[in-house]
């Protein structure tokens, strides 16, 4: 049997949707909310919502998602915890397939099924990324350099579509806390759950390096499934340049990076690699397809200029867009969006290259 984590924070009824899903894929399981909202209504709601036999911790003050997460495992019953973040859901099979593998695999310490970004399961989100000083490093790099800045870009797309489109499972460095299945025994052999001291974002990233470094495989599993509808905020930047910081100096004490880095934002400005903008825009762009793409094409959207991370469209003919589902989940802030030939491998020449802003 598997315990489900899912910690709710003023979401209640995404959280009840996200335990909906869990109860319908194995109702046997074990599922335990934390609620970190610090709001009456919240509990009334998940109270009046949530199905006989699922377990509701209500915390005194929102303690984050790590420590909240550490607190249900003191609950857990089973050997095989899963953490679902309360915008997500699971495709009916999946927890079954994830259960199945790690036992099956023993050398494997947590598993992530292949995650879509809308319920019309047409945009995929792309596999974990695990950062490393020498990586930001790259990447500010790459920032200041158009041509690696596209490289980069091009080799990034290429790695996450041979993921995302693999038939069997692939080893990783890295998985998201937002959907992934964990082996109880790896969990106490990496020294807990999650660092008490990181209040949200990267302890999934300090979980993943300490389950490695414990002896740990780290795979995805694209034959399960999920849905995550994950939402661009800028206003929560600041939290997870916080857990970044901490994250690097807790594994990399020792780094030199950081000297590299100063001296790069001093000496090279800025360039970016060139992009058709769109402006300021209220509703979804529309492209037009080149003749010679429209038999299949690859979208790609990210908040980020270099494309890394990446979600990932593939469609055929002679438009390609948001739905108004994927459109809805961006914030203010600025996009990058790409179109280029369906497959793996391709040059940047390939590229049709756009950005735009969306105001609050």
């Amino acid at each position: 049997m598997i315990t489900t984590i899912v910690v709710n924070y003023k979401s209640h009824q995404l959280t009840l949707r996200a335990v909906q899903s869990v109860l319908a894929d194995m109702p046997d399981g074990q599922v335990i909310v934390v609620d970190n909202s610090e709001d009456t209504q919240e509990v009334v709601s998940l109270e009046a919502g949530l199905p006989r036999g699922v377990d509701l911790y209500v915390s005194p003050q929102n303690v984050g998602f790590g420590r909240a997460c550490n607190l249900a495992l003191e609950g857990a019953k089973h050997e095989w915890i899963f953490l679902l973040n309360p915008d997500a859901s699971v495709v009916p099979g999946c927890m079954e397939k994830l259960r199945l593998f790690l036992v099956l695999t023993p050398s494997a310490g947590a598993v992530s099924p292949l995650s879509y970004w809308d319920h019309a399961c047409t945009w995929y989100l792309p596999p974990g990324q695990m950062p490393s000083p020498a990586i930001d490093f790259f990447v500010n790099l790459a920032m200041r350099f158009p041509r690696l800045g596209v490289k980069a870009s091009v080799c990034f797309r290429a790695w996450a579509l041979r993921c995302l489109r693999s038939a069997t499972a692939k080893k990783l460095n890295m998985l998201s806390g937002g959907h992934v299945l964990l082996r109880r025994s790896a969990i106490a052999a990496a020294r807990g759950l999650f660092d008490d001291k990181i209040f949200m974002y990267f302890e999934d990233t300090d979980l993943c390096r300490r389950l490695k470094k414990a002896g740990y495989g780290l795979y995805f599993l694209p034959t399960a499934q999920a849905i995550h509808s994950w939402q661009c905020q800028p206003g929560k930047a600041h939290l997870s340049e916080a857990s970044h910081r901490y994250y690097l100096q807790k594994h990399f004490p020792k780094s030199r990076w950081h000297v590299a880095q100063r001296f790069l934002e001093r000496r090279f400005p800025m360039r970016l690699a060139s992009s058709v903008d769109l402006g300021v825009l209220t509703e979804p762009p529309k492209l037009d397809v080149p003749a010679e793409l429209q038999a299949g094409w690859v979208l790609e959207g990210s908040p980020h200029p270099l494309m890394v991370p990446s979600a990932y469209l593939v469609g055929k003919g002679a438009s390609a867009t948001f739905s108004a589902e994927v459109w809805s989940f961006l914030g203010e802030g600025s996009y990058w969006i790409q179109l280029s030939p369906d497959k793996d491998c391709i040059s940047p020449k390939d590229i049709l290259r756009f950005s735009f802003r969306i105001l609050a």
